[in-house]
């Protein structure tokens, strides 16, 4: 069980420190593309990323970040539910948190699953998260609507 739990802290600290670390990169109408985004220096393993799963829309992307927070949240509760246990000296007590760690703990690992089948994503690693593209949006008169899509037509039919 410690070993979970120390696996489970250790995939905190790398996904709560840089909260979802992201390598932004905007591209405006009518600028060069951006360039793709590079790793990190290697670290002395000679590791390098590998993409696991493309998130096409916002809302798929807000969707995994509430999926990710539900899976801390679990963890964090797995941590503290842990803590708890240890230091808990009344047998009748430690037997009802002992059955409430091993509830938690399934559920953590049934999402965890859940997690590697749906996005590639598991608690045992690190990720980065690189920002390919954004798009920025204002709210405009109907005539200014016009005038800038009247613009950046233009712009394209020069492409």
């Amino acid at each position: 069980m410690t070993k979970v739990t120390f696996s489970l802290l250790l995939f905190s600290v790398s996904i709560l420190v840089p909260s979802l670390r992201a390598v932004d990169t905007v591209t405006f109408p009518g600028s060069a593309p951006a360039a793709t985004p590079t790793p990190a220096a290697a670290t002395p393993k000679q590791q390098k990323l590998v993409r696991v799963c493309s998130l096409n829309t916002a809302q798929s992307f807000q969707e995994f970040q509430y999926n990710v927070k539900i899976v801390q949240n679990q963890r964090q509760l797995l941590i503290e539910t842990k803590a708890t246990f240890d230091k808990e000296t009344d047998a009748d007590k430690k037997k009802e948190l002992k059955a409430k760690l091993d509830a938690v703990l399934a559920k953590l690992n049934e999402n965890n699953q859940m997690m590697i089948k749906t996005y590639g994503f598991s608690l045992e690693r690190s990720y980065t998260v690189a920002v390919e593209k954004a798009d920025i949006y204002m709210l405009v008169s109907d005539e200014e609507a016009a005038k800038i899509e009247k613009a950046q037509a233009e712009t394209a039919a020069k492409k």
